[in-house]
């Protein structure tokens, strides 16, 4: 449809109503009638139905832990808003202050977790304001009201109901209306149920705004039992300095806590990720601690980022269908492998590895042999399961040794244990000798409540080894009976410096004060020694079973250590964005974009492509009209001059006109207040 009013080109897109009318929302019972789409790409896959699985699992035990870590503060939110409906005698708006933390992208999850909760046990009636819609009173009324009322109405699926939403107009959205609607609602009613307002970012919001609409809303608390919830990600500062004396007044306010972001992250890793067969390796384990720590704070940025890898480790083929914890599954997975998906284990690293040690015989009969081959990987793979089991239980034991020791050189967090263990050889740094060392000090009591502790995460473990755990629970009895503790008839004792320090030149001298210095200048007691004897049983444990990842046979099927996804979760978006507008044919790979000379422009090439390389040969100032000639010089093949000047048809404007837009909104331009006919640049070259 053609209309004069819409010959602007700076418009872009004009709407025209055609008596046309949305469906009505349907109730959820048609809904669930829709059945969803289970068809993908990699449907057929054998290692994309394992990947679905895997994380469908992980998903269910995310959310059960949500509902247990965040169950004790949306109680207490909860009991404060069924309670506030009978205490708005005194003007005051029951406030509560629900301070999120600075982990900004994980509050609406939080938010919306509140909001259901609420919708189930509470009030159907809750509304969100976000600090877009807080640009005037008026629309942040209207759209109040909207939530309220015309939601409500299409939530009881009722025609009469539907037939009241069509004629509700913009200027009946008022805070009357919305009193005169819930009087007629809860007019039999004993109890009625208030009605929530979630601010979810305060900071963010216009302050004016929402001073003005607290005064608003304070004279309707008689009449509407309203409830305020803001989300604040600083400090209860904040509040008092954004809101004045006479706005604080009209609201009663009550601080609640969440939980903050590390301490989340550590129990979702702990509890979910670290139990399931999916492990990740030192490299990327640090690479996802640091975004989380230095970018965001967001536990879901830290899920989102292992769950692309996740579906990278099992793209790589059906091979790593092997990766669980189960033998059964591993054992119904290896006899679906066909051969061209077990010529895969030839490519990893620690199968070459493993080929190197075997004879020419075993090598020719793995390569012929696929049953062969695979009682094989089923063997390994059932030791690299019990390895990862173990590895996670010496970690803790490991962390509740280590945990408080001065400064803390291993860390005091599992998630930092892990990281250095999946690295390298734990066992073999620095650190953990000093550890050991730092040990040799621990008071009785104190080494007393750790074994206790080993022993508690020991225990319930079928696979652990029961002489180390009766030798454990037989220093426990030592360490409470000393007198019962025998100690080695062969004990050092102090030695006679006067014959030791007896030499013929200054390196054996030197060689002997070395040695001098190993030897004991005092008898140990029996608690010391018994000390000694604990911290080399421990150490003994810990080199045996915190060997790192690579040691194993086939731990690529279980570690995923591939650092160049670094690419894809952290891109750098101006260089990628520049390659797409400079060569077009990299990301479409179509034949009319392909450039012989990275400097040519074709016509054939997008008009933002055509026009960002022109505006790399301008310099700060852009003259649109120069540009505009360039621009159409070459994308317009009809072009035709006319008293010595360029004709530029209205369709070359128009599109000329989209490109320089689009390129403003990338950043690449802005408008100059010097020169109206002129951009400035933005960049520095290509």
């Amino acid at each position: 449809m053609e209309d004069d009013h819409a010959s602007s080109v700076s418009k872009g897109v004009f709407v025209f109503k055609n008596n046309f009318k949305p469906p009505s929302r349907k109730s959820s019972k048609s809904r669930s009638k829709r059945k969803p789409v289970e068809n993908t790409l990699f449907s057929s896959n054998a290692w994309y139905s394992y990947y679905s699985t895997l994380w469908e699992d992980i998903q269910t035990k995310i959310q059960e832990l949500n509902d247990t870590i965040f169950s004790s503060v949306l109680i207490n939110l909860l009991d404060f808003i069924k309670s506030s409906t009978c205490q708005c005698e005194n003007e005051e708006i029951p406030t509560a202050a629900f301070f999120t933390g600075i982990n900004m992208p994980d509050h609406m999850t939080q938010f919306e977790n509140l909001s259901s909760q609420l919708k189930k046990t509470t009030t159907p009636h809750v509304a969100y304001l976000q600090s877009e819609d807080g640009q005037s009173i008026k629309n942040l009324i209207e759209n109040l009201i909207k939530q309220f009322v015309i939601e409500d109405i299409e939530c009881e699926d009722d025609l009469e109901d539907e037939s009241q939403h069509k004629q509700i107009k913009k200027n009946l959205l008022t805070l009357p209306y919305l009193q005169c609607w819930y009087e007629n609602k809860y007019k039999k009613a004993e109890k009625k149920k208030p009605l929530v307002i979630i601010i979810p970012d305060f900071e963010g919001f216009n302050i004016e705004i929402l001073k003005k609409f607290i005064i608003i809303i304070s004279c309707y608390i008689k009449y509407l039992p309203f409830v305020l919830v803001f989300g604040i990600a600083t400090n209860i500062n904040t509040l008092h300095k954004s809101l004045s004396y006479k706005v604080f007044s009209k609201i009663r306010v009550k601080v609640f806590h969440s939980q903050s972001s590390v301490e989340y992250l550590n129990i979702i890793l702990e509890e979910v990720f670290f139990k399931c067969p999916f492990q990740l390796g030192g490299n990327v384990f640090n690479l996802f601690s640091d975004l989380f720590l230095f970018y965001d704070l967001s536990v879901n940025n830290f899920i989102q980022n292992i769950k692309f890898a996740v579906a990278d480790h099992f793209a790589r083929g059906n091979i790593m269908t092997l990766c669980s914890l189960e033998p059964d599954v591993v054992k119904s997975a290896i006899k679906e492998l066909s051969h061209d998906d077990l010529k895969m284990l030839w490519q990893l690293p620690s199968f070459k590895k493993f080929l190197e040690n075997e004879g020419q015989d075993k090598q020719i009969k793995m390569v012929l042999d696929d049953e062969y081959l695979g009682k094989i990987v089923r063997k390994e793979i059932r030791r690299t399961q019990v390895y990862i089991k173990t590895f996670h239980v010496f970690l803790k034991c490991l962390l509740v040794l280590v945990e408080d020791l001065p400064k803390a050189p291993l860390g005091k967090q599992m998630r930092v244990l892990y990281a250095i263990a999946t690295s390298e050889n734990v066992t073999k740094t620095t650190d953990y000798k000093e550890c050991m060392k730092l040990l040799n000090f621990q008071s009785k009591d104190e080494l007393t409540r750790k074994l206790s502790k080993i022993i508690d995460v020991l225990e319930p473990i079928d696979f652990i080894d029961d002489d180390l755990l009766s030798s454990l629970k037989q220093y426990i009895d030592y360490l409470n009976n000393i007198d019962e503790y025998k100690m080695p008839e062969e004990q050092s004792k102090p030695g006679d410096k006067s014959v030791q320090l007896k030499s013929s030149n200054r390196w054996q001298f030197k060689e002997m004060l070395h040695e001098l210095a190993k030897t004991p200048t005092k008898a140990l007691n029996k608690y010391e020694h018994l000390r000694e004897e604990i911290v080399k049983t421990l150490s003994g444990a810990f080199e045996h079973y915190l060997m790192e990842p690579e040691s194993n046979f086939l731990h690529e099927i279980f570690f995923y250590n591939n650092i160049s996804i670094k690419n894809y979760i952290v891109g750098s978006h101006r260089s990628a964005i520049h390659h797409a507008l400079n060569d077009p044919h990299f990301y479409l790979t179509c034949d009319c974009c392909k450039l012989s000379n990275i400097g040519s422009i074709k016509p054939t090439m997008p008009d933002v492509c055509v026009a960002y390389k022109l505006h790399l040969e301008y310099g700060k100032m852009i003259n649109l009209y120069d540009w505009l000639q360039s621009f159409v010089s070459i994308v317009d093949a009809e072009v035709y001059m006319g008293d010595e000047q360029m004709v530029v048809r209205p369709e070359m404007q128009a599109r000329f006109t989209q490109a320089v837009s689009e390129l403003e909104f990338l950043g690449f331009i802005k408008s100059s207040k010097r020169k109206t006919d002129h951009v400035q640049r933005l960049t520095w070259g290509g």
